[in-house]
């Protein structure tokens, strides 16, 4: 139905305030607003996104008296404000004046000392929050994957489950077209070493991200930061023109806008020492400063006059302040300032006295007017067009049904994007030359060293000393590489967690299983190479595989530790400072190096993976390999008796195997269960997002 632009600019409440007489004369009056001339029907037209999410609404935002206090210092006190749909509202202000709290606290990532949130008169809730998007100033992407890549494994993720795949590809062409990113979508994204996007085109692609879930507000920090005043113009002029056109509330916080920039918005709120010295029309905001005594010279820049003037001196500032809070009822809109809020059976009268007008409307003309379909118009501008099937509900709550509070896509669909992201933005490590010629190159060197070792007790420390180095390489390969493979991905995992792109369960088991490949194809190769040629003499392929089980085993278990250092780690290197300690005492009190430990410490054996990992390779070398030949001199005692062979028992007493493979095998698998236990609770109860 169509509902007259005067009982939408009324409001429920003041609606159901009106006398009976008064109510049923507007409801005539709308009845015949409502009707089109000559009996012909009026016809509405909308630009909407183009996939089925078309039917996120427009909302109305509006904040008071917002106040944020750390550690006793005041961050905002009492700022408030208003922006409905197709408006920008600027966020400007000195640094450290609280801009980027307050897009914090209007997400709702940030609670609030005191003041409220609404959107559409109702109280910021996790509902609300699905329709609201956060750009923040830093650009946050995987760098190695294109801006095609990026676009298309945000829409699979974030996109509903039950759109189809083609339709989520047209929605990424869409905001590809509309940001003017289309030309560069096979670009990669790149960083300071490798080059990429330019900057520009970074700020468009990290708001291109956002809206793909066509929310109905967004909220951006500082997006022009880093940008010439051209390009910053440019991006400016095409949010604006998106909101106007899709009827989006925007809200950015900006630090020196140019002049052509400044004229974009269509309000401002200035803040001053978390305060508000401004609220309202960007084109009126000269002309108050100009009342309250600061006159422009022609052709400045005003958002330089305005700035330059709340930070010019103690006095000035003090004047600004107290004429905004003098003025604040015409600063301020007055449907904000004598804004009142009533409980949901207030708010069920008013949705009853609403749906008698509009079946009073409906009945006056059922040729033209569709009571399924629910025009709404502010100051005859078009604002959305909601249809629903004879079916479903009117009430407002069957919107909502559009936005669960859940992940927009399962587990298994999350589990698998995620997948195939880690496994692309890692590919280029595993096809590494340099990885792989040193891993060759290392085999080799491994392989000649130990060439041919012979099987007699002479050599026997040296075929030792080839399970020691292999372990001890491997182990150090693997857990450096997971502590400098997952700090990278911290933020963007922080960002994408923070917007409720999917289970934190489901992306820790896809970057487990994305970076296997890595961890076990390079050691892999070293063991092809290296094992033969130090077996040359007697090789066993069943023993060749058994020995590569357990490298990989060991090789894994380190990937673990690491994994659960560099998410427990913030700073990097107190990362590779704990990791270093760890795997060198790991290396001490391995078993190769000292049998011989002091009693106090032969309780740190025990934590060494080293120790269990070299205990297996000897127990499955030694029972299944060819046997030692004592020396003419041995050391055994078992060759004084004119026995030619040393035993297995021999050899592992003498190098402190006290366990057997079972035992051994079941801690390595005990440590890699509880180390990657561990790195998701870190993640998930420590570094989770705010």
């Amino acid at each position: 139905m169509i509902i007259s632009k005067d009982l939408f600019l009324l409001g429920e409440q003041d609606y159901l305030r009106l006398p009976k007489e008064e109510k049923t004369s507007r409801k005539s009056i709308a009845c015949r607003k409502s009707m089109p001339p000559n009996d012909s029907r009026v016809e509405h037209t909308a630009l909407t996104f183009p996939c089925v999410l078309e039917a996120s609404r427009p909302l109305q935002l509006v904040f008071q008296n917002i106040c944020v206090s750390v550690q006793k210092k005041t961050i905002l006190k009492d700022v408030s404000g208003i922006v409905r749909p197709g408006q920008m509202l600027a966020v400007m202000g000195p640094s450290g004046c609280g801009k980027t709290t307050l897009l914090d606290c209007l997400s709702g990532h940030r609670r609030l000392d005191s003041g409220s949130v609404r959107i559409n008169r109702e109280r910021l809730s996790k509902k609300w929050r699905r329709r609201i998007c956060y750009v923040l100033q830093q650009d946050i992407f995987f760098t190695g994957l294109t801006l095609r890549e990026t676009l298309d494994y945000t829409a699979m993720l974030r996109l509903p489950e039950n759109m189809p795949k083609s339709e989520k590809l047209r929605c990424v062409d869409h905001i590809l077209e509309v940001l003017e990113l289309t030309s560069c979508q096979h670009t990669k994204i790149g960083d300071y070493m490798n080059r990429g996007l330019s900057g520009g085109e970074k700020k468009r692609a990290n708001i291109a991200q956002e809206l793909l879930t066509n929310p109905s507000i967004m909220l951006l920090d500082e997006p022009t930061s880093g940008l010439d005043s051209h390009a910053a113009s440019e991006m400016i002029s095409s949010l604006q023109k998106y909101a106007a056109q899709e009827h989006k509330t925007v809200v950015m916080t900006v630090h020196q806008p140019s002049s052509q920039m400044f004229h974009l918005f269509d309000r401002l709120l200035l803040l001053c020492r978390g305060q508000t010295a401004y609220f309202g029309d960007v084109n009126k905001v000269v002309d108050v400063f100009q009342d309250i005594g600061f006159q422009m010279k022609a052709h400045y820049n005003p958002a330089d006059f305005i700035l330059e003037q709340i930070k010019s001196s103690p006095e000035n500032r003090e004047k600004i302040l107290a004429a905004a809070r003098n003025s604040h009822a015409s600063i301020f809109p007055n449907d904000l300032n004598e804004m009142k809020f009533y409980s949901k059976e207030h708010n069920s009268m008013v949705v009853d006295e609403f749906n008698k007008l509009h079946s009073l409307i409906n009945k006056n003309d059922q040729k033209f007017i569709n009571a399924d379909d629910h025009i709404f118009e502010i100051d005859g501008k078009h604002l959305w067009v909601e249809t629903h099937s004879h079916s479903s509900s009117t009430s407002s709550d069957s919107q909502d049904n559009e936005f669960p509070f859940g992940y927009p896509t399962g587990f298994y669909t999350q589990f698998k994007v995620l997948s195939q992201r880690n496994f692309k933005d890692a590919r280029p490590r595993m096809l590494s030359k340099l990885n792989w010629l040193q891993t060759i190159a290392l085999g080799i060197m491994a392989g000649l060293l130990w060439y041919k070792v012979p099987r007699n007790e002479e050599s026997l420390h040296d075929i030792q000393g080839w399970m020691f180095f292999s372990q001890t390489y491997w182990m150090l390969f693997a857990l450096f590489g997971a502590l400098s493979s997952f700090p990278p991905e911290r933020e963007v995992i922080y960002k994408e967690r923070r917007s409720g792109a999917y289970r934190l369960s489901a992306y820790y088991i896809a970057k487990m299983i994305g970076e296997l490949p890595l961890t076990i194809a390079l050691p892999t190769i070293y063991h092809l190479i290296s094992y033969p040629m130090m077996t040359w003499i007697d090789f066993r392929p069943m023993l060749f595989t058994t020995m590569l089980l357990f490298l990989l085993l060991n090789t894994i278990v380190a990937q673990s530790v690491g994994f659960f250092i560099g998410a427990a780690c913030m700073d990097m290197n107190l990362s590779i400072t704990l990791s270093a300690i760890y795997t060198l005492a790991t290396q001490l009190f391995g078993g190769y190096l000292s049998n011989r430990f002091p009693p106090w410490l032969e309780w740190v054996r025990y934590t060494s993976m080293i120790h269990y990992a070299y205990q297996n390779m000897q127990i499955l070398e030694f029972s299944n390999g060819a046997d030692i030949i004592c020396a003419d001199q041995s050391k055994f005692k078992e060759c004084t008796n004119e026995t030619q062979f040393i035993s297995v028992e021999s050899i592992l007493e003498k190098s402190g195997c006290s366990f057997p493979l079972w035992f051994n095998t079941l801690v390595l698998l005990g440590f890699l269960i509880i180390f990657r236990i561990l790195g998701y609770l870190v993640l998930r109860y420590i570094r989770c997002p705010k």
